[in-house]
C-alpha cells in the first residue's frame, strides 16, 4: 500500500496563515474593546428634570432636595438601592441632564473600609472599561490639623465620562470624614 503525501503550495499556505492571522486580529480585538459607560437608570444627557421626577415614585426613590447654584439645578436623591449608597446628586443645566454623582459611605467603616470600597470599584471599573486614567493622587497632605487625602480615576468612551474619587479629611481617627463619590458626566 502506497501513501500519497500531498504539500500545499506556497501560496496556498501564505494565505492560510493571512486569513487565521485576520480571525485572530478580529477575535482579539473584540474582547479587548472596553465596554460602554451607559448613564444610570437609563437616563440619557441632556433629558429634562421631568422626566426624573417622573420616575421617582415609580422606581422606589424620592427627590429629597432641589437647589439652584451657579445656574444648574441639582437634585439631591435618596431611595436608590446600592451598597453603602448614601445619597445621589443629578445636575441639570439648561433643563438637561449634565452629571450625577453617587455618594458612598458607611458609618462602620475607618480609612481601611472607605480605602479598600474605592480600590473594588477602581477595579471593577478598570476591567469593564479599560485602565482608568488617574486624575489626582494626593496622599497625606497635612493643614493646619488636618490631615486630608484625595486620590481619583477617570473612564471615558466619547459618550460618557466616569470619575472615582476618594476623599478623606481626618483630625485624628475619630474625628473624620471619608467619602467615596462616583461622577456620571457628559462629555
Amino acid at each position: 500500500m502506497k501513501i500519497e503525501s500531498r504539500i500545499l503550495p506556497k501560496k496556498s499556505v501564505s494565505f492560510l496563515n493571512i486569513f487565521f492571522f485576520i480571525i485572530l486580529s478580529f477575535l482579539v480585538e473584540a474582547r479587548a474593546k472596553p465596554h460602554e459607560i451607559k448613564i444610570p437608570l437609563g437616563l440619557a444627557w441632556g433629558d429634562g428634570v421631568e422626566k426624573l421626577e417622573a420616575m421617582a415614585r415609580p422606581g422606589g426613590f424620592s427627590i429629597t432636595q432641589r437647589q439652584e447654584i451657579s445656574n444648574k439645578i441639582i437634585l439631591t436623591v435618596h431611595g436608590l438601592l446600592g451598597t453603602a449608597l448614601q445619597e445621589s446628586l443629578f445636575f441639570f443645566q439648561n433643563n438637561g441632564l449634565i452629571e450625577i454623582e453617587y455618594r458612598y459611605g458607611d458609618s462602620s467603616w475607618k480609612g481601611a473600609g472607605y480605602q479598600e470600597f474605592f480600590d473594588a470599584f477602581r477595579r471593577m471599573y478598570d476591567t469593564k472599561y479599560g485602565s482608568g486614567t488617574q486624575l489626582v493622587h494626593m496622599s497625606s497632605t497635612k493643614q493646619k490639623d488636618i490631615l486630608i487625602s484625595l486620590t481619583g480615576y477617570q473612564w471615558s468612551d466619547g459618550c460618557s465620562i466616569l470619575n472615582l474619587y476618594y476623599y478623606s479629611a481626618a483630625f485624628g481617627e475619630e474625628n473624620s470624614y471619608r467619602l467615596v463619590s462616583l461622577h456620571y458626566k457628559a462629555p
